[in-house]
């Protein structure tokens, strides 16, 4: 009888665990929106008590999520031990909160605010898959269980390293990454250790590929330092005794356009302090151009965007200040957008924005001074607001799709 009631225990066990590893499946199939539900409150969180540019911070923070995260997941498929030391990414995301003089009680609340939306998610998940209520509370409540004590010792490792700042050992990996991130944080590095001059000036980028970077090194024959990004892609230098002008930087992002793969520009910029501003510049612009889908930026090209972005809740107003109902989610006012939007990018030609739309000059006429009718002025009046407020208004609509957790993800 005792061997019996022993054996269903055991059964039951096996089956929630069964059900555990199909959650975590199910939630890494959709990592990306996983990681921005958790880290979109993280960065309020950090931007409420300290300010940090926030492409910077949500770079950072992003990487430090998604490691986590899917060691959580691992966790709840496998029986491990808590960890014994902090993954790489998390460690250089405590330095460079360290470096910008974060306070611990911030972190500590920041990293709360960031589980509870992690098991909110999973809870979320766990309803849509199993359809027995009590059920899914024991399911939760074995993840719960499994993963007990995780937290902390995360945690902890992650405050040791904080504390500890720059003295703290160093993650492992390439040393010519260790150097990078010593020379963004203000640090001189010498050209031996580096294998670049830090003297120099310097345009950065974020590529795809090494390279994209090195075909662009050949192009200008200029110095090139590119080191694997910490999550996915290539940060990249490239490096002169003279600066670029404007011109030449325009005229090698459109001989880029003309070819494969996705790289965001800096501005050029001299010695230590211009190789870290033109990095965050790129790292800025890698997210504007993530979220518009362009391949080839230039951070010139889209610093009114960052800067309105920057602050959401004021972006918002920005939008809804110059569109007003033209940003209702309408078919008719998307149609309307559109228009507007090709006619503006363009350069206000009537013919063009006919060709590009597949529509006739009557109908873009008619769809042009139904937006002037809707926005209450001449397109002409606002031109470059128009284009910065219907560029915005696309990306924050995409932030609010991928900060909720969908109602159904498929594997």
């Amino acid at each position: 009888m005792v061997t019996r009631e022993m054996d269903g225990i055991a059964e039951g066990r096996d089956a929630i665990s069964v059900m555990l590893a199909e959650v975590a499946n199910q939630l890494e199939a959709d990592l990306d929106v996983l990681v921005s539900r958790v880290q979109g409150p993280v960065v309020a969180r950090v931007q409420a008590t300290h300010l940090w540019p926030s492409g910077v911070l949500e770079e950072a923070v992003r990487r430090g999520v998604t490691v986590g995260v899917r060691d959580l997941l691992a966790r709840l498929r496998s029986d491990g031990h808590l960890p014994e030391e902090l993954p790489p990414d998390l460690v250089e995301l405590a330095r460079l909160r360290w470096n910008q003089g974060t306070e611990l009680p911030d972190l500590a609340n920041a990293w709360l605010v960031g589980e509870e939306a992690f098991w909110d998610c999973f809870a979320a998940m766990t309803e849509q898959l199993l359809d027995d209520t009590a059920l899914s509370w024991h399911v939760v409540k074995a993840a719960r269980e499994q993963l007990n004590g995780h937290s902390a010792r995360m945690f902890e490792l992650f405050r040791c390293v904080h504390e500890n700042g720059l003295d703290s050992p160093r993650p492992n990996g390439s040393s010519r990454l260790d150097a990078v991130s010593r020379a963004l944080r203000g640090n001189w590095v010498d050209a031996s250790e580096l294998g670049y001059n830090l003297a120099n000036s310097h345009i950065a980028l974020v590529a795809d590929t090494s390279s994209l970077l090195d075909a662009l090194a050949d192009r200008t024959g200029r110095q090139i330092l590119h080191v694997p990004a910490p999550v996915d892609g290539v940060w990249g230098w490239l490096g002169g005794c003279s600066r670029l002008s404007d011109t030449e930087l325009d005229e090698l992002l459109a001989w880029q356009r003309s070819r494969d793969g996705r790289i965001a520009f800096g501005e050029p910029a001299e010695g230590i302090a211009g190789f870290s501003a033109s990095h965050y510049q790129a790292l800025e612009t890698r997210g504007i151009a993530s979220a518009t889908g362009e391949s080839v930026v230039r951070f010139a090209d889209v610093r009114l965007l960052i800067a309105v972005l920057r602050d959401s809740e004021l972006a918002k107003a920005f939008v809804e200040r110059e569109l007003g109902e033209l940003d209702h989610a309408d078919e008719r006012m998307a149609e309307l957008r559109a228009t507007l939007r090709v006619y503006l990018e363009q350069g206000q030609s009537v013919s063009t924005t006919a060709a590009l739309r597949g529509r006739n000059r009557k109908t873009i006429q008619r769809q042009l001074h139904a937006a002037e009718q809707l926005i209450r002025h001449d397109v002409r009046d606002r031109s470059d607001e128009l284009l910065v407020a219907m560029r915005a208004s696309e990306i924050l609509r995409r932030r609010e799709r991928l900060a909720s957790c969908p109602e159904r993800v498929s594997a």
